[in-house]
């Protein structure tokens, strides 16, 4: 719909064009098919369902993505381009655009006069099925653990991951664990932490 979304480019694997894909009988309505490039299974995603701008028809691209152990592809209209940003110049959505944990956007670019969602696609592939994210219940079955106070920084631009991520830590015993939302902010408290011990 001339809407442009951005992806973080270190979680694609490849960019192929689209393939037939095998429907899956009752899954998600999001979920077009798998399909068997290079002998490998991937579930297909129609990213315009997911952002409810209705059904993707054949054709277009798949954005292949790796990450949780799954190789999951995004079928898109097209791939307008690669930009190098620094999280310097990348809006951090408000309220009204995503709430912290429910929200699929990591934040928002301007690029050419135009704002760029970037997409969460963890948080997609979360929503469309809850066992692929951090399983936070094998942690319950370890039993009550001992507290620790050992700092621990953690850097994820994911709201949904930065919290599953403390939420497992902090059900492991860890209680000092700052959060950062990128590598920036990490390294920024990294050197005033330095700076003042």
């Amino acid at each position: 719909d001339g809407n442009s979304y951005g992806i973080n480019v270190a979680k694609i694997r490849e960019i192929i064009t689209y393939q037939p894909v095998t429907p899956v009988p009752n899954a998600h309505p999001s979920v077009e098919g798998i399909f068997m490039p290079r002998d490998t299974m991937i579930t297909a995603i129609d990213l315009r369902n997911c952002l409810q701008r209705g059904q993707s028809q054949p054709g277009g691209l798949f954005i292949i993505t790796s990450f949780n152990k799954l190789d999951i592809a995004f079928h898109v209209d097209s791939v307008v381009g690669i930009h190098r940003v620094s999280w310097v110049d990348i809006i951090k959505p408000g309220a009204t655009v995503s709430t912290t944990e429910d929200g699929i956007s990591t934040g928002i670019i301007k690029i050419d006069g135009r704002l760029i969602i970037i997409l969460d696609f963890e948080k997609i592939i979360s929503d469309i099925n809850p066992e692929t994210g951090l399983k936070v219940t094998e942690i319950e079955a370890l039993g009550v653990r001992s507290e620790n106070e050992v700092p621990i920084l953690i850097a994820e631009d994911s709201a949904l991951l930065r919290k599953l991520i403390v939420d497992s830590l902090k059900k492991s015993g860890y209680e000092n664990i700052i959060k950062a939302e990128n590598g920036e902010e990490a390294w920024e408290y990294i050197q005033k932490t330095a700076d003042e011990a």
